[in-house]
């Protein structure tokens, strides 16, 4: 009857990380698909799932090798890469641009997007589960296979969210840089020269700034676009 206590003190641990945790990987793919038909979006949403729990068996496999290698920065390189793709998901003028790109090639950068993503941030989520699931491997495969529903259901709920509430999108975005400048600055390359309360609020400052300049975007003339500005300003 204890191991039946434990196991399910255990389940229940892991299957609260999976909500908490599984967050950022919602916001990848409710960002990556939300300018994408329906259909599309269900298509690319499920190859983001399978990528993302693939990514957590092979890693979860792999874990202790992953850590021996003290001289690879593995968050210092995903949080470079997160930066770039939230950018990416949030800038102004990405509607405009989108518009004239073929569904299908916005099919193929929406999945590319959600897998590399995935990869910068599937170590924490299974150091997490294997942390919770002490060796458990039951629990482990429990924890993986629990985020197949919650990041499929959950990122087309924030997608469609995002389509009715701009904000919503800005939102996601914050979410997400506060995700990669955390692991950029919590890097072993760089933690040792950072001190604690950089790395504290910057994380906590790019997700503001992301939200300012998300109420910015949405509350400006609606006929007076970036792209203007800049073409007035280059003449």
């Amino acid at each position: 009857m204890s191991d039946l206590g434990t196991f399910l003190l255990g389940a229940m641990q892991i299957t609260l990380l999976d909500i908490v945790l599984s967050g950022d990987n919602i916001g990848v793919i409710a960002l990556a698909t939300k300018d994408l038909p329906e259909k599309y979006a269900k298509k690319a949403s499920a190859i983001g799932v399978f990528a993302a729990v693939s990514l957590r068996i092979i890693f979860a496999c792999l874990i202790t090798y992953i850590l021996m290698i003290d001289w690879l920065p593995i968050k210092l390189i995903g949080g470079l890469l997160l930066v770039k793709i939230t950018w990416n998901f949030v800038r102004s003028d990405s509607k405009e641009e989108n518009a004239n790109i073929h569904v299908s090639s916005k099919f193929m950068g929406a999945i590319c997007s959600i897998i590399i993503a995935d990869i910068t941030m599937s170590l924490d989520n299974v150091l997490a589960i294997a942390g919770a699931a002490e060796g458990s491997l039951v629990l482990i495969v429990f924890g993986l296979v629990l985020n197949i529903p919650i990041i499929f259901f959950g990122s087309q709920y924030v997608a469609k969210l995002m389509n009715k509430h701009p904000i919503v999108t800005y939102i996601g975005g914050a979410v997400l840089a506060h995700t990669s400048f955390k692991m950029l600055l919590e890097d072993k390359l760089l933690s040792p020269y950072i001190p604690s309360i950089i790395e504290v609020t910057v994380p906590y400052a790019a997700a503001l700034l992301t939200i300012i300049y998300g109420l910015y975007i949405i509350n400006r003339p609606k006929n007076y676009s970036l792209r203007d500005y800049k073409k007035q300003n280059l003449r």
